[in-house]
């Protein structure tokens, strides 16, 4: 049993990860544990502006237009750092007001796809 947990925490060097996990950031000024949610729909990775500017995330090194329902306009982004289960990733993440929704981070396909497999069933909720 303990060669299959092993295989399978592991696949092909990709980490397994749940939909939502605890994942570190880290700012200039501080760092936080914060839930995430892995979401591969999502073509990039945003964080609440709230606790962006809370940990020091920045400088912020552009924008990017998002499309919704009510009309187009242009989320900055910003340079900053993660770890997730003891892996370090340098990321640009999207602001965003997520004060509404049930996790401050969304991992998107730009990290995901790079070092990790999702299993529902390992979700941290």
């Amino acid at each position: 049993m303990l060669f299959f947990f092993s295989f399978m925490s592991e696949i092909q060097g990709k980490q397994v990860v749940g939909l939502v996990e605890i994942i570190k950031v880290i700012g200039q000024k501080t760092s936080i544990d914060a839930k995430a949610l892995f979401d591969t729909g999502a073509p990039r990775s945003a964080i609440d502006i709230s606790l962006a500017a809370k940990i020091g995330l920045g400088p912020v090194v552009g924008s990017i237009k998002v499309k919704k329902t009510e009309g187009s306009f242009k989320r900055p982004i910003v340079k900053g750092e993660i770890e997730i289960k003891g892996k370090k990733h340098k990321v640009k993440f999207t602001l965003a007001d997520r004060s509404n929704l049930a996790y401050p981070v969304l991992i998107g396909r730009d990290i995901i796809h790079q070092d990790y497999i999702i299993d529902p069933e390992l979700t941290h909720d």
